[in-house]
């Protein structure tokens, strides 16, 4: 499977960011070197939760052209009620999408990506569903899983009194949020349903074990930082668990039941090989799966949405994909 690559500064070569880039990518090599084990060992895990929920999200725009309604929902869950933000573009029996948020499982918020959630409803003609799923460490593994798991069993169930067709299910998500959606469809699989027509997995985080850098290796970004310690102290109970392939869908022996895939990467993004690589074991498997990089990006660049042209693209080029399967489904 040959990765598509859109073209950066220097085209499809690579090698340099945008100049709005740099700043940010300046402050993640500064970041990076506190995130050495032997580092991160000595602050507090409270204290690096609290500064990475302090740091989450960008002031994006909402890029809707057309009116999307928004309604606001809570569901039965594993651990209570679970809130949804439902984002319905006009028209019935729509395709539906459910997207979860990134953060290191342990931060983000469906207002961080609510415009993501308005731009893919109005683009691409879905209704999209945005879950606030359960965080680490106050709600460790597997709750925001099963929260997300069982938000997709509740579109299944209702989405028709959404306007929506729920025989055109979607995941997708940024981050821990692309985990959540690969490993949704996993469990789908193993828990007979419901059938998911596509995953969109967008810079995504499949494993938490450290075993696929030593299967593939340092990257032209360099060594990829080692979390696995402090992932075992705020994400499991066991570290043991970071092996799990629903912690680390990376390590699942079998993708035979996995729906089509969609895997965006950027070019500097600290996770960008571990997606990639994910990509091409689907795809060897059999799994249809389409892999872009955005060169020139890093990672969490679409919550630049309304305000990076490049992000505007990715949203635009996301839709473009869901559009084409629903007119090659009927």
């Amino acid at each position: 499977m040959k990765i598509e690559i859109r073209p950066g500064p220097l085209g499809t070569k690579g090698g340099e960011p945008f100049p709005e880039v740099r700043p940010e990518l300046e402050a993640m090599q500064k970041a990076r070197r506190f995130m050495r084990p032997s580092l991160m060992r000595l602050i507090p895990n409270s204290l690096i939760v609290k500064a990475m929920r302090k740091a989450f999200g960008y002031p994006n725009r909402d890029i809707a052209k057309k009116k999307i309604s928004v309604r606001h929902r809570s569901i039965p869950g594993p651990g209570g009620e679970i809130s949804l933000r439902i984002y319905s573009p006009e028209g019935e029996g729509l395709p539906i999408l459910l997207y979860f948020h990134g953060g290191g499982w342990v931060a983000g918020s469906v207002e961080a990506v609510e415009n993501i959630g308005r731009g893919i409803a109005d683009r691409a003609g879905f209704i999209v569903i945005n879950v606030d799923y359960r965080l680490a460490p106050e709600h460790k593994f597997p709750a925001g899983l099963e929260d997300c798991y069982a938000a997709l069993l509740w579109a299944a169930e209702h989405g028709q009194e959404l306007g929506g067709d729920p025989s055109h299910l979607v995941v997708a998500g940024d981050s821990a949020g692309g985990n959540f959606a690969t490993v949704c469809c996993l469990l789908a699989d193993e828990r007979g349903g419901p059938r998911i027509t596509r995953q969109v997995l967008i810079y995504p985080g499949v494993d938490l074990s450290g075993r696929c850098a030593e299967e593939i290796g340092d990257s032209e970004n360099g060594k990829a930082p080692n979390l696995a310690d402090f992932m075992a102290a705020v994400y499991v109970e066991d570290k043991e668990l970071l092996a799990h392939p629903h912690c680390s869908p990376w390590l699942a022996e079998n993708f035979s039941g996995m729906p089509p895939a969609l895997v965006l990467t950027a070019e500097f993004c600290f996770i960008r090989d571990q997606g990639e690589a994910y990509a091409q074991k689907l795809d060897a498997v059999g799994v249809p799966t389409r892999a872009i990089r955005y060169n020139g990006l890093g990672h969490a660049f679409l919550d630049k949405v309304g305000v990076w042209r490049q992000a505007d693209a990715c949203i635009d080029e996301i839709a473009e994909v869901l559009t084409m399967d629903i007119s090659e489904q009927g």
